[in-house]
């Protein structure tokens, strides 16, 4: 990738940033926001690009906005969701969490490294596709798609999945999943949440028949106790290639709640479990091993009763370290950081499983250097985003020619 196009992109840093700062100021938290205002800013700078802009949407309020350059039949996609983690405490932040501060060459926000920052690099790798001539619009085209509702669990209809049904994405050999990194990510573990309820008998905590053992059963203590046998529980599954350092973790009591007055024995519980699968692994044979345990710990303790609801359910999913998608971008991140980039698995799950079960080759985590997703403090390298339009320009440019 010569000079001249980082160059050229690195000339177009400050209306990356003034773009990057407009989404960032434009607050999407899942449930809360709707990402309708973001759709509406992404479709103004495409507009000021001489590109056009469509919202596809199941839901109005909560529109996918893309954008198309080319006609051809070769497609490849970058994706970004538009939505985003609530800010959490502001106290917490060195500055407004929706201030899209400049500090040391890094811009701070809530969003800015999950994904907004991703979908600014998409939108501009068109522009400089288009303006250096870097491949026939007549043969290919390439989208960018800013989807809605990927926080709220990776499996929602009204995003990827609805441009999937729709067949916006017919045509497309190949795919990003935009987000801030410093690896080739060839896909991402799966998500299992569980809602687990228990229910006792509610009692007065004073009562001579709560002192005497007569009476009562205590759904919070029932409840804590099968969460920390949870807490032991052993799944074992192989980590296929690119996934060695991770493993199937499940986390008891992400959320939990119980109770119903402070001089009352609590009658009922409700505990949130999160569980990381591993691609190729099984959730009913996880599902299975819980509930095990559940009926031995409910057999300790006459009386109590349980119930377990799927919250959330999606697959791990992963291309092959050697394909070509992958091998380009390790390529294209020596050429241009100057840093050779590892081929791996993510832990956290997002939707590049969708395109991939689609039959889309999809890297699910390739983009600018950002870091603090879901924390405080969420930044991304300015300088960083010059250099992933380059990257992205040279991945889709070869990696169209040769498919």
């Amino acid at each position: 990738m010569s000079n001249r196009l980082l160059q050229a992109a690195k000339a177009r840093l400050p209306e990356m940033t003034a773009f990057l700062q407009e989404l960032v100021r434009t607050p999407s938290v899942n449930g809360r926001e709707t990402e309708r205002a973001v759709a509406r800013c992404v479709a103004a700078e495409a507009a000021r690009l001489n590109f056009e802009a469509q919202l596809v949407a199941r839901d109005p309020a909560r529109p996918n906005v893309l954008v198309t350059w080319g006609q051809g039949p070769a497609g490849f996609a970058f994706i970004a969701h538009t939505d985003t983690v609530a800010e959490g405490n502001p106290a917490a932040w060195r500055s407004p969490p929706f201030e899209a501060a400049l500090r040391e060459g890094r811009l701070y926000g809530r969003g800015a490294a999950d994904n907004k920052a991703g979908l600014v690099c998409g939108l501009y790798t068109l522009a400089l596709l288009r303006d250096e001539g870097l491949l026939d619009p007549a043969t290919v085209h390439v989208t960018v798609a800013g989807v809605v509702d990927e926080e709220s669990g990776a499996s929602s209809p009204l995003g990827v999945r609805a441009l999937l049904d729709e067949g916006v994405l017919a045509g497309t050999r190949g795919a990003i999943y935009a987000y801030t990194s410093d690896i080739v990510c060839i896909g991402h573990r799966g998500l299992l949440r569980v809602i687990l309820r228990a229910e006792g008998q509610s009692i007065h905590s004073g009562s001579t028949a709560w002192s005497q053992g007569l009476g009562g059963i205590n759904a919070v203590t029932g409840l804590a106790a099968i969460l920390l046998r949870l807490e032991t529980l052993d799944l074992p599954t192989p980590a296929p290639p690119g996934f060695e350092g991770l493993r199937c973790t499940l986390t008891p009591g992400t959320r939990i709640s119980g109770g119903e007055f402070e001089s009352v024995v609590p009658a009922h519980a409700e505990a949130l479990v999160d569980i990381r699968l591993m691609p190729g692994q099984n959730p009913e044979d996880v599902l299975t091993a819980i509930q095990r345990l559940i009926a031995e710990e409910v057999e300790r303790r006459p009386g109590l009763r349980t119930s377990l609801e799927v919250k959330n359910r999606l697959p791990g999913a992963t291309i092959p370290m050697d394909h070509p998608l992958a091998v380009l971008a390790q390529r294209t991140t020596a050429e241009v950081t100057g840093a050779t980039w590892s081929i791996a698995g993510a832990g956290p799950a997002n939707e590049g499983y969708m395109l991939i079960e689609a039959g889309i080759p999809t890297l699910c985590g390739f983009g600018p250097t950002g870091d603090n997703a879901h924390a405080p403090d969420e930044w991304v390298e300015l300088e960083s985003l010059p250099r992933t339009v380059v990257m992205f320009a040279d991945i889709v440019q070869k990696y169209l020619q040769r498919v």
